[in-house]
């Protein structure tokens, strides 16, 4: 049995939006005109094709985040870093390029004393240092084109801030650190939502700049292993470690992180029926596509898939299959790939 095209839009919209976006804005989705659901659909179809082509995943990172509480002295040290003692070009809010020691020590004077300021000491965090990265391979002149336009959506609002790009490391990656406090005097105060927003929209940057790139959570793709923190990154890139240092999962834990993925595996199921019901052909492939995907997920290889992806005439399990009218948790927003 088929269905026409604008209930397969509604149906793409509930649980594309449970996978990819807000968990609760498709309830709006009855409200949408039929060319405002189209156009929502072909979106979620879009995000929908790149996650299933594997495209390449964005990091968003706050890194440094102990010593970005310290004060200026802390701040000084990380500028320093990322402009390699002034021989990496910083790019500030304004667009004006800082290269060199001696104009580097003026920034730091500058956001010392101009402004609301930062004292030389602090218990509160002073700087946001936040990592945008790529893998290897990626575009880096876009990179960091995308990362400009991405710091001027989030932060200019008169809020400083400076971005250095590190092109002597395998994986293309920008610094970009932010003042903690505004013009307006209040503080960043990033939660997962907000991590996820940038994750989002730096992948929207990169696309405008040619880079194919897309930003969906861990859960989403059944990712069971964080990614490497930038430090072991570096030692990988120098040759100085292997990727084997990783510890092995013991079974509970392989089965509980299998179980936490129960409800990305029922709105996949839920998206894989509706587009199989399609009258499009796209739709059709689209969801013996789905199906495969979610079988080849990493977490599938620590516990296999039997209830999740079965024909719903099926519906034997161990486990209550989730109703439609339930909010399952969308995995949350990922502060790395």
């Amino acid at each position: 049995m088929s269905f026409p095209k604008i209930y397969i839009d509604a149906m793409l919209l509930n649980w594309g939006d449970r996978l990819f976006h807000d968990p609760l804005r498709h309830v709006g989705a009855p409200r949408l005109s039929r060319v405002q659901m189209g156009n929502q659909a072909a979106r979620v179809r879009e995000q929908l094709v790149r996650t299933l082509r594997r495209t390449p995943e964005v990091m968003v990172k706050i890194t440094n985040k102990a010593a970005s509480a310290q004060g200026m002295g802390a701040v000084r040290r990380h500028l320093r870093y990322i402009s390699r003692n002034g021989k990496v070009e910083l790019e500030d809010q304004d667009g004006r390029a800082i290269r060199g020691a001696a104009v580097l020590s003026d920034l730091a004077d500058d956001w010392q004393f101009g402004g609301w300021g930062i004292p030389e000491s602090s218990a509160r965090r002073e700087m946001f240092n936040i990592l945008l990265s790529m893998p290897p391979g990626t575009d880096r002149r876009a990179l960091r084109d995308a990362a400009r336009d991405f710091a001027a959506l989030e932060f200019g609002d008169g809020r400083a801030y400076v971005f250095a790009a590190h092109d002597d490391e395998a994986h293309p990656h920008v610094h970009l650190s932010v003042q903690a406090r505004g013009p307006d005097g209040r503080r960043l105060n990033p939660r997962k939502r907000d991590l996820q927003r940038w994750r989002e929209r730096f992948a929207q940057q990169l696309q405008a700049h040619g880079v194919e790139a897309n930003a969906t959570s861990r859960r989403t793709r059944g990712a069971t292993h964080r990614y490497l923190k930038q430090a072991v990154v570096h030692m990988l890139d120098r040759g100085e470690t292997s990727r084997h240092w990783c510890a092995v999962a013991t079974g509970a834990q392989r089965r509980v992180s299998w179980e936490a993925h129960y409800d990305v595996f029922a709105a996949w199921r839920e998206m894989a029926q509706a587009m199989a019901a399609s009258r499009e052909a796209g739709d059709q492939r689209l969801a013996v596509e789905i199906v495969d995907f979610v079988r080849s997920m990493p977490v599938q290889q620590d516990e296999p898939l039997v209830a999740p992806m079965e024909p719903a005439r099926n519906e034997r399990s161990d486990r209550p299959r989730p109703d439609r009218g339930s909010q399952p948790d969308a995995g949350g927003p990922e502060v790395a790939r």
